[in-house]
């Protein structure tokens, strides 16, 4: 459990790796948001946490499974982007062979990528498919919500059902981001860009692309 402090709130709050899970009605499909993995992008965490919580308070019915899960945590508890790594460019398969082999020293973020990875596959395992991965960020400079995606046609298509942009081929610029790594095992897999990093504005996008996913 750690301090994450909120600049849009003005405030702090704490999450742990798992910030909170539902069990719906049915078996499948599963969501898994995944919020914070650069550590100041905050909104992703306030807004998962706001929704999943609403959710159970108001025991609304839900098909499937939800999961929310923390990214950089030590990064978030500097409020730093990332400490020596970034998070979301290590998510290659040499690099994750070379974590699970236990060679050398790791740095920060490669640990961080240890516990995702683990609590990732372990949910995998525990549960059906399909599986939808949300990843959920903001931007330092101001903008409207959009969505990034592989372009694939299961991307495509989920993506559709938001009213939003839809960008494609940023991941083809990017070296190990996590989406991409996703979608080599055929997952559906958004990414949403809710607004600028510390703009209320922001956390209210991402609880409204929550909900609507």
């Amino acid at each position: 459990m750690i301090n994450v402090k909120i600049p849009a709130l003005n405030k702090d709050i704490k999450v742990d790796r798992l910030i909170n899970s539902i069990t719906g009605t049915k078996q499948t499909p599963t969501i898994i948001i995944i919020a914070g993995i650069h550590g100041n992008e905050t909104s992703g965490l306030v807004a998962a946490e706001k929704v999943l919580k609403e959710i159970k308070e108001r025991e609304i019915w839900v098909k499937g499974n939800v999961y929310a899960i923390t990214g950089n945590m030590n990064a978030l508890k500097k409020g730093v982007r990332y400490t020596a790594l970034d998070l979301n460019r290590i998510w290659t398969h040499d690099h994750i062979e070379k974590i699970n082999s236990g060679e050398g020293d790791f740095v920060d973020e490669e640990y961080e990528l240890i516990a995702m990875y683990s609590l990732l596959k372990q949910l995998m395992q525990t549960e059906k498919g399909p599986f939808i991965f949300l990843d959920l960020h903001s931007t330092s400079a101001y903008t409207t919500p959009f969505i990034t995606i592989s372009d694939s046609i299961n991307n495509r298509k989920f993506s559709y059902k938001f009213p939003v942009p839809i960008v494609l081929g940023i991941e083809e610029h990017l070296d190990g981001p996590l989406l991409s790594y996703i979608n080599e095992f055929g997952h559906i897999a958004l990414g949403f860009e809710s607004g600028q990093h510390d703009d209320i504005e922001a956390i209210k996008s991402s609880e409204a692309f929550i909900w609507l996913a």
